[in-house]
């Protein structure tokens, strides 16, 4: 049995729908900076569907998500009939690695939080900017190192939070090497911005993701069933040592924007 879950791996036994730092806010910031209204658009990373349906139903848009996991897939469907947006979106098991898409396919590609996760981030961006079409756009946010902490294992660190941060020069660099061209870039970090995370109520540090009752009655039991007692003391010492990086301004968080050039 692994009894070292990462926090994306708590956060996806829960069920809830916990969000980025910035939560809906800087999914509506993504929806303004590329006028997201009627376009075409894949999310690379869809999860349950709650950020695709919130574009849909917000901006419009006409989007296309994926995730690895067919529950997720399932859970999106379900919450796009709910919302009465099923007409402008679909669902798909796909790999983000190995986008199921033609190239030039789609007006905007996003990627929320999720680039980090994967095993090859630079495959990852250079197969958001290949579906996009010339003159498109490629969005992603993601965690990053704001300052060299010479004390702290960056791959610890990593593995603890289950996404790989890196700074905003190497970020940039990637979606430079995808092909991208004037790239564009806002800071997301401090702790008001965490505390957003959850779209339903504010949090304090990242031991207050979960509510009392959501962690005696779903999060505790499902971590305990999959990971052991030992998971969740490796779970709880793994919020422990991250929130003060973020409370310190050493680990913060960045939007990314870059533009797939026009075909000369």
């Amino acid at each position: 049995m692994k009894h070292k879950p990462s926090i994306e791996d708590i956060l996806e036994l829960s069920g809830i729908d916990i969000l980025h730092p910035g939560g809906f806010e800087i999914t509506k910031r993504i929806g303004e900076i590329v006028d997201m209204t009627g376009k075409k658009v894949l999310d690379g990373a869809c999860g349950r569907g709650t950020l695709p349906c919130y574009y849909a139903r917000e901006f419009r848009a006409r989007i296309t998500g994926i995730d690895l996991n067919p529950e997720m897939i399932e859970s999106a469907v379900k919450k796009a009939a709910s919302e009465g947006v099923e007409d402008q979106t679909q669902f798909q098991v796909g790999d983000a690695l190995c986008l199921p898409f033609e190239t030039d396919f789609f007006d905007v590609v996003i990627n929320e939080c999720a680039v980090g996760l994967t095993p090859d981030p630079q495959k990852c961006l250079n197969e958001m900017t290949r579906v996009t079409r010339h003159g498109g756009f490629v969005v992603i946010h993601e965690n990053t190192w704001l300052a060299d902490v010479a004390d702290v294992d960056n791959d610890e660190i990593a593995r603890r939070i289950g996404t790989v941060p890196y700074t905003l020069p190497e970020w940039t660099v990637m979606m430079q090497e995808s092909g991208l061209t004037d790239l564009w870039t806002e800071d997301w970090s401090g702790l008001e911005n965490l505390y957003k995370m959850r779209h339903d109520r504010r949090v304090k540090n990242l031991g207050q993701m979960f509510s009392l009752g959501e962690r005696l009655f779903n999060v505790f039991p499902k971590t305990i069933s999959k990971y052991g007692l030992k998971g969740v003391l490796y779970a709880n010492e793994s919020s422990r040592m991250i929130n003060p990086l973020y409370a310190n301004g050493e680990l913060g968080y960045s939007l990314l924007k870059g533009q797939k050039p026009h075909v000369t």
